[in-house]
């Protein structure tokens, strides 16, 4: 079991230190293998045991032999991921969501979303591109009222048949004031949300009220990765397209 791995099972004892270290590690793993000691505990702004006190959670003697555990883990991942062509690679992503998505999940999504009054695609940078297209082809292919509207678009009122679908690979940090906002909203105006990402861990979930969770992209090189997010997304969209349109259908 690798340092990326060793880390999923510790999780639920961290601190909220240890959580801040996670996050950190998990967004950028090369950064976290190479930087010197000092500019970690600068990035992280925690104190130097703190980082100390995080090896030793997961069973290392210090900092030191994490990071050295760490540069190995990548290393040998990287070395993995070459073996592979890009074809097996995508090919092996897509079985694996087939295989793994929550059907009845995915199912009450598209029910959401044909019985909505506006339905409102979101996503940030990447994430805007599945955002956007899902909203086109609702629009455009089931007569559905949907938008894409920017991530920091501003407060309307809204009304409970109304859908969020949110794109968010890991964090979704750009949105966190956004659903404390729509969290204290009367039941008659709050729309549903719901949270499509690649994170089990996801810090907005709580404010969701469905989280599809989609295969992580981690595994491979950081070069594929944004890429990879985004065909997953997009084959999300097509097997959620598929769901409308076999609903649409039947009325």
């Amino acid at each position: 079991m690798d340092v990326l791995e060793l880390m999923e099972t510790k999780v639920s004892a961290f601190t909220k230190t240890d959580l801040a270290i996670y996050e950190y590690l998990k967004a950028d793993p090369e950064g976290f293998a190479h930087k010197g000691y000092d500019e970690l505990v600068e990035d992280l702004g925690i104190s130097p045991s703190s980082l100390i006190r995080f090896a030793k959670k997961l069973g290392y003697t210090g900092y030191a032999s994490l990071q050295y555990q760490l540069g190995v883990d990548l290393e040998r991942r990287a070395e993995d991921s070459r073996e592979k062509s890009i074809g097996q690679t995508y090919s092996d992503f897509i079985l694996q969501q087939e295989k793994t998505i929550d059907q009845q999940a995915l199912d009450e999504l598209a029910t959401w979303i044909t019985g909505a009054s506006k339905v409102y695609c979101m996503g940030f940078y990447l994430s805007n591109l599945p955002a956007r297209f899902l909203s086109v082809a609702l629009r455009a292919l089931h007569g559905v009222d949907a938008d894409n509207p920017e991530y920091d678009f501003v407060m309307r009122q809204f009304h409970s048949d109304e859908l969020i679908v949110l794109f968010s690979v890991r964090s979704g940090e750009q949105y966190r004031e956004f659903m404390r906002v729509l969290a204290k909203l009367p039941d008659a105006e709050r729309p549903r949300i719901a949270l499509v990402t690649m994170n089990p861990k996801h810090l907005l979930r709580s404010y969701c009220d469905s989280v599809i969770v989609l295969p992580s992209a981690d595994s491979v090189g950081r070069e594929r990765i944004a890429i990879i997010d985004n065909m997953l997304y997009m084959m999300f969209n097509e097997m959620l397209l598929t769901k409308v349109r076999e609903l649409t259908d039947q009325q």
